[in-house]
């Protein structure tokens, strides 16, 4: 497996998963779909500075994806937006997703999923969300996905609203974040945490690209001891002959993307500080170099 991890040639086409357009549930949220496209778009201008080849970027709706991941897969990076983890389970088919763990990501694919996509992916998810009948209790959800790309449990929500007004069981925040190096601080909705196996007997590779600052985390609520299963906000597996790239954050929103005072109006006591999350997030040209030289780079290079 080293050696296939090694040596698989660089990504040319970017196909972005844009729902599935006959179903009634759809899949991801539709901004997101609009925001990937857009970032993968400016990246582009980076690559081109740098004299390396731009991407292909696509968007292809579930119903044609399988066909559109069977050409080239090895060249191929399959994105998958934002959406809520139960729908994306209900849109896909078996069928679906077996044939991207067993054979596009077998075949040497890469991925890039996030925050809904990301739990999606992973073998448990565990999330703390609002009781229907009963919006002031919270209640764990720990489910088995169809699609086991990393074999460990993601656990959220890192910033839970703690009100009842709302049927969700997330706020919104600005949160800092590092590759060791690096700092930048990018949206969070919903997104929580990667729990790395101790042990684990499949060998999958496991890499961590991104954590939470413990500063962040205490910020949250987080004990020091709770730290270690908290801080990891992106990691990268190996799959097969390929990789896939998981992130808690949205990379794409940016300060001129929040309407503070209409938002104030609309959504009152949400527990959202808007005007912090726009004074905080990071310049979009921050950002987008955060995303592209500690997340895509590594995995288009597959630096385990």
């Amino acid at each position: 497996m080293n050696s296939l991890l090694r040596y698989l040639p660089p990504i040319q086409r970017v196909i972005v998963y844009k729902g599935h357009e006959t179903h009634p549930l759809f899949g991801p949220y539709k901004e997101n779909i609009v925001k990937r496209i857009d970032m993968f778009n400016y990246l582009n201008q980076y690559r081109q500075a740098q004299g390396k080849p731009t991407w292909k970027v696509t968007a292809i709706a579930g119903e044609q994806l399988v066909d559109a991941l069977k050409e080239s897969p090895e060249e191929t990076l399959l994105v998958i937006p934002a959406g809520q983890s139960t729908r994306l389970d209900k849109v896909f088919s078996i069928a679906e997703t077996t044939f991207i763990k067993d054979k596009f990501f077998e075949e040497g694919g890469r991925g890039y999923f996030n925050c809904g996509s990301a739990y999606w992916v992973s073998q448990w998810r565990k999330y703390q969300d609002v009781h229907e009948e009963q919006p002031v209790k919270r209640d764990p959800v720990i489910k088995k996905t169809h699609l086991p790309l990393f074999q460990g449990l993601t656990h959220g929500p890192l910033c839970p609203y703690p009100g009842t007004e709302y049927k969700v069981g997330f706020f919104s925040d600005a949160v800092r974040v590092t590759d060791g190096k690096n700092e930048c601080t990018i949206y969070l909705s919903g997104g929580g945490s990667f729990i790395v196996p101790q042990h684990s007997n499949n060998q999958q590779k496991i890499k961590v690209l991104a954590r939470y600052l413990h500063s962040e985390l205490a910020r949250q609520g987080k004990k020091p001891e709770e730290f270690p299963q908290w801080e990891n906000a992106v990691i990268m597996v190996s799959v097969g002959k390929g990789a896939a790239l998981l992130s808690m954050f949205h990379p794409y929103y940016g300060a001129c993307d929040i309407d503070v005072e209409s938002y104030e109006r609309t959504f009152p006591n949400c527990g959202t500080n808007w005007k912090s999350v726009k004074e905080k997030l990071s310049p979009l040209d921050r950002r987008m170099q955060f995303v592209l030289n500690s997340m895509l780079t590594q995995l288009e290079d597959m630096q385990f």
